[in-house]
């Protein structure tokens, strides 16, 4: 069975398999469904496991998880709105089972796995939690935001002074923060490192090497690159593009490039 990778509105969809999950933490929000059988996961500190079909929680937590079968995870920005209606169903524990949007997501994943990948947005589009998202606004709209994108895009290995970025543009630093996220969906430090990852990823997609592809991504070197992604998916970038391992895609060509690529 080949895994599928989605990437869209700062989040990424994972449906296949993957290995035994050590106690880890991540930045990112996130949710996972057994597609085969139930999934177990713990705590750090708790020696009980919990079963279930679905588990919902902050990547924050430190937790281990046995995947047994094909699984669905998807990981999200908590600054972005998939986000926040995964940090909200994760609950003050940071940790949740059986959300009642379950069935949908199981469903969504079986229906990525059998089908084209030329079908993968329109099936994304109307599932959860895809379908509960407010319509992105038009970036064309502002040529400051369409400004800031470019600095940050053009310069991948650059750290980003959002004062700098503010005042260059003419804007308060704290109304640039408020119409970027509005326009792109996330705040300015989550947009950078996730279009980061989003290139090397793409990189590789097309047949680069870790290697080449952390450094046109714009990080210093393979092992930087490396635990970027482990930060965010808890998982090295290795054990999920494996050589041999054949992978179907969807990235989402997003309306961001093609503004930037306008003359």
């Amino acid at each position: 069975m080949q895994n599928v990778i989605c990437a869209l509105r700062g989040a990424v969809l994972f449906v296949g398999r993957l290995p035994y999950l050590s106690f880890h933490s991540t930045v990112t929000s996130a949710t996972v469904v057994g597609l085969d059988t139930e999934i177990k996961k713990r705590v750090k500190g708790n020696k009980q496991w919990m079963s279930s079909r679905c588990f919902v929680f902050d990547g924050t937590l430190s937790h281990e998880t046995i995947l047994d079968g094909s699984v669905g995870i998807l990981f999200a920005d908590p600054g972005s709105e998939i986000g926040e209606i995964l940090t909200k169903e994760a609950g003050p524990e940071k940790l949740s089972a059986n959300p009642t949007w379950a069935p949908e997501l199981i469903a969504t994943c079986f229906e990525i796995l059998t089908s084209n990948p030329d079908l993968y947005p329109e099936i994304l589009n109307r599932s959860f939690p895809f379908n509960r998202l407010a319509p992105a606004k038009k970036i064309q709209d502002d040529d400051r935001i369409i400004n800031v994108l470019r600095i940050i895009i053009e310069n991948p290995e650059e750290t980003i002074n959002v004062l700098e970025l503010a005042n260059e543009i003419g804007m308060s630093e704290s109304w640039l923060q408020h119409e970027f996220k509005n326009v792109v969906g996330l705040p300015i430090r989550a947009f950078r490192k996730w279009f980061r990852i989003k290139s090397a990823v793409i990189a590789i997609k097309d047949g680069a090497s870790l290697a080449d592809a952390a450094l046109s991504a714009g990080f210093y070197d393979q092992a930087h690159f490396t635990n970027a992604f482990r930060e965010i998916f808890g998982i090295s970038p290795s054990s999920v593009f494996q050589k041999g391992k054949s992978i179907r895609w969807y990235i989402q060509n997003e309306q961001i490039e093609k503004i930037l690529r306008a003359p």
